[in-house]
């Protein structure tokens, strides 16, 4: 039996079409070290994640001043789950300290919280692993066997350590996996630590020099392919299940650079985020992008859409079709017989 993987912290997605928001010059990222099998091009760890500065609203119904310290509020950002960006440095006005998050907009330091967005982010790759790999999604202690317990001098594999998984085998109801890390080769976990990417051959009508994105909602993870040649894999957190991600096969058919996205107006769990960062809708309004706001990867925790760690979705932006070099915003131009959007493949 298969044990789903999904977070129970507080769960926010992106499902509501964009308006399209300025350009942002972002520098590519490289790559996270990998495993025994993968064939890794690069190991450097990007400079940032993200140019933008980014705060948790902690507070309901944050007042909104036109300038800072004045005394009358313009509006207010409402209750939910709410994240801003600021711009600039911090404004101290008397005994107060206030941020910039729109033009002629301005909040009280005390009610928002500034965040740092998930440094985690995918691998490269120059090959196709001939065995699964991927990560692990929680920290634990392997053990010398299927189905034993934990050595109590087993050394603590983290969360988000590259793994090679060299065998499967079955305890009962529970998978295990022998896994690789830099600790040794002779370590078994079971199913529900770990996120893995299996190499896969293209699906039915991608062509051998098509790019296509494999999404595993079972595993959490993605892979992105040029024909039959894995080129990066990452982690990914797709929809709850109430609000699962659709399964298919889908072309992107339009990518927005940086935006506003809400959701559940009225309902506990609206949220709204501003300048989310390159998103790619794939089918209707569900999208892979970048997520600042969670560091939940691996673990299903949106509204339905992918989301990405924000050096993944920068990567993918750079990747995908249509092409998007110089651009903010760009579709394809002819939405139902789409034949230039890069394929994505959503299944479990």
């Amino acid at each position: 039996m298969k044990v789903v993987k999904f977070s129970a912290a507080l769960c926010i997605g992106l499902f509501m079409m964009l308006a399209v928001a300025s350009q942002v010059a972002v520098a590519q990222s490289s790559v996270a070290q990998a495993s025994v099998a993968p064939t890794v091009e690069s190991n450097k760890s990007p400079q940032a994640v993200s140019p933008l500065t980014y705060a948790w609203v902690v507070t309901g119904n944050v007042q909104v001043y036109a300038n800072p310290g004045d005394l009358t509020p313009v509006r207010d950002l409402g209750k939910g789950f709410l994240y801003v960006s600021v711009t600039g440095a911090p404004i101290v006005v008397g005994d107060q300290t206030w941020y910039q998050i729109n033009q002629g907009e301005y909040v009280n330091a005390k009610d928002i919280r500034l965040i740092r967005p998930s440094s985690f982010h995918g691998i490269t790759l120059t090959a196709t692993p001939d065995k699964p790999f991927g990560w692990m999604v929680y920290a634990a202690k392997p053990s010398p066997s299927a189905g034993a317990a934990s050595a109590a001098d087993a050394k603590t594999i983290n969360r988000y350590t590259t793994i090679t998984a060299f065998e499967e085998t079955k305890v009962g109801d529970v998978t295990w996996y022998r896994i690789s890390d830099s600790g040794g080769d002779n370590q078994w976990v079971d199913q529900k630590k770990v996120a893995l990417v299996f190499p896969h051959a293209r699906p039915d009508g991608v062509a051998p020099t098509d790019k296509w994105i494999d999404i595993n909602k079972f595993e959490q993870t993605l892979a992105a392919y040029e024909g039959d040649t894995l080129v990066y894999a990452t982690l990914v957190s797709s929809g709850l299940p109430q609000w699962d991600t659709d399964s298919g096969l889908f072309r992107v058919y339009m990518k927005v650079k940086q935006a506003k996205m809400s959701g559940r107006e009225g309902k506990s769990d609206y949220y709204f985020l501003e300048d989310v960062p390159y998103a790619m809708y794939f089918n209707q309004d569900m999208a892979l992008h970048g997520a600042y706001w969670h560091d939940k990867f691996g673990f299903k925790h949106s509204h339905g859409c992918v989301n990405l760690p924000v050096a993944d979705s920068l990567w993918l932006w750079n990747w995908t079709t249509p092409d998007s070099t110089d651009k903010s915003f760009t579709m394809v131009a002819d939405r139902n017989n789409n034949t230039e959007g890069t394929w994505v493949w959503v299944h479990d």
